[in-house]
Parts: C-alpha cells; structure tokens; sequence
C-alpha cells in the first residue's frame, strides 16, 4: 500500500468518525417517553382509578341485608343500584323521575318509571320504605284534590273542558292546573306548557308524548283524564 493510499484511508476513517459524532450529537432523535413503570405518577392515578371503580362495583352489588331497606326518595343511584333487577341505566331513572314529578307517595308509584311494573314493584317491595318526604307529598295531593275535582267547574273553567265530563284540558290547563293529574310534577306541568306556547295547542292528547319526560306509559296513565279541544 503506498502512502497516498495510506493518507487516504486515515481521512476517510477521520470522516466516518466525524459523521458518526455529529449524528449523534447533533441529529440525535428526541428521547422517548420512559416506560410506564418510570412514571411513577401515571400508574398510580390509573391504579387509584382502577381501584375507585372495583370499590363502586362492590358497593352496587352488595346484597342487602336480612331486614334491610332503603328509601327511594333519598337513596342515590348507587343505593338504588342494588335492589334486585335495577341496573345502573334504571337506578339513574328513579333518581331523575323523583326529581321530575317529586317524590313517590306510595311503592306503586315506582310504576312511573320506565320499565318497572307492577311485577317488578312487588319484586322490589321487601326492600323499600317510604319516609317523611312520601307523607308530604300525600299532603300535598290531598290539598291539591284529585284531578278532576281540580279542574273541573260549572261552564269550564280554564283547565277544564266545557262537556268533557271534567277532564283536564292540556291546551287551555296552567302549569298548576296540570300539576293536579297524577303521575305530571311541576316539571313536566311547565314543559307542557312551554312546548304548547312554542308549538300552538296541541291536535290530541297523543301528542304528548312530544314532550320530554312523557312516555307512553305516562301517556297510557293520564291519556283517561285529559283532553284536547282546539
């Protein structure tokens, strides 16, 4: 080998070098994210909520205790997760329908919820009470009286339908006036009569079920004891 190609050879080496150093100094690729173990926070938030969600689960299936019960007027969706056959989708429907149409008055009236009927209400019966908030809320229907009373006067009076034997008219009927049917809260009374001022009057009493929070068994239940003249 001559000594031309001996320099050559140093200087190519010298260059490899250099190339090497400046990829790894300078053209370096940006670090990756440490594994999930050298991330110390993370995996402790995603074991906490890990945690947190087999604690709920456990308390949603705990079964109940010989004698006891729980009141469907205070208990939460959790609470009311554990009674028998109520999921969590239906427990949220108690809750939200308590605070819709106020408390129930008696077990029976859990039959305003979608989905729970007569048998399921006897299925739930053992484990229910009902305390002061059911006894208010009987008070104040019976100082309401029942809704064809409520309504009802001699040449129809406003909520009422001149000839139709008492019944509540949903087109003329104030928010108070509605309140008097069984099953329709003051929540439900102002929907009515907001979607009535935003719709026109309604053509038939079916229509209700236009309104959110009437389904068709709230229909089927009031459907007897109002009407719809125009």
């Amino acid at each position: 080998m001559t000594d031309r190609e001996k320099k050559s050879m140093t200087w190519a080496g010298v260059l490899l070098l250099g190339a090497a150093a400046f990829r790894f100094l300078v053209v370096a690729p940006a670090p990756t994210e440490p594994p999930l173990g050298d991330r110390p926070s993370i995996a402790d938030s995603l074991l906490e909520a890990g945690d947190a969600a087999v604690e709920e689960k456990e308390r949603r299936s705990r079964p109940f205790e010989p004698g006891e019960t729980i009141d469907p007027n205070l208990a939460g969706d959790e609470e009311l997760d554990r009674l028998p056959g109520v999921g969590p989708a239906r427990a949220l429907q108690i809750v939200q329908n308590r605070e819709e149409n106020g408390p129930f008055s008696t077990v029976e009236d859990l039959a305003r919820v979608p989905g729970i009927g007569p048998a399921s209400v006897e299925r739930l019966r053992p484990f229910l009470r009902l305390g002061p908030a059911a006894a208010r809320s009987v008070e104040a229907g019976a100082r309401r009286g029942p809704a064809r009373s409520a309504v009802a006067a001699p040449g129809g009076a406003p909520g009422g339908a001149p000839g139709g034997g008492g019944l509540v008219d949903i087109n003329r009927a104030t928010a108070a006036e509605l309140q008097a049917i069984p099953g329709i809260g003051p929540v439900i009374a102002e929907r009515i009569v907001a979607y009535r001022n935003e719709n026109g009057p309604f053509r038939q009493v079916d229509e209700l079920t236009q309104v959110a929070g009437v389904g068709e068994k709230t229909l089927a239940r009031i459907a007897p004891l109002v009407t719809a003249r125009r």
